[in-house]
């Protein structure tokens, strides 16, 4: 008896080792799916992604084809725009208030009539020079307002 005893000892824990592998490799058949699901579920957030970025390039692009139409109808030309465009963002004259020096700041649109009076430049023109935004009256400094008058009377005189 002792030897069916053993035997069916035995027989019981080999039949708890298959159900404890069984169940093992179902968990983890299990974790495997969820794991390719997850990938799945970002490839499709990735692709989305992409595809917003791509919208939103193509809609600055558009807007930036616009802006430059509307610059070029206020008499801006586009060698004029690429001009502005290559200066630092540091460098453009038109700054704030808090980044003004010591010197006397002047409001863009005064600068900007008073050059045009000086040079017979239209003011649109003047005022992208001078680096100031559309609808904005920053100001800008004397040398700003100098260089400005320079180049201007320069591009006339040709």
């Amino acid at each position: 008896m002792k030897m069916s005893s053993t035997d069916s000892k035995k027989q019981a824990n080999l039949s708890r080792i298959r159900t404890n592998q069984r169940l093992s490799r179902a968990r983890r058949k299990e974790y495997i799916s969820s794991l390719e699901s997850r990938i799945r579920e970002h490839e499709k957030k990735g692709v989305q992604a992409t595809l917003e970025i791509q919208l939103a390039a193509r809609k600055v692009a558009e807007e930036n084809q616009r802006l430059r139409e509307l610059l070029g109808k206020v008499g801006v030309s586009e060698a004029g725009i690429r001009e502005y465009l290559q200066q630092p963002p540091s460098q453009t004259p038109c700054r704030r208030e808090e980044q003004q020096k010591d010197a006397e700041p002047n409001e863009c649109s005064m600068a900007a009539d008073l050059i045009s009076l000086i040079t017979g430049a239209n003011t649109s023109q003047v005022r992208v020079t001078l680096g100031c935004a559309p609808g904005r009256n920053c100001d800008v400094d004397e040398e700003a307002i100098e260089k400005t008058i320079t180049r201007l009377k320069g591009s006339t005189s040709n």
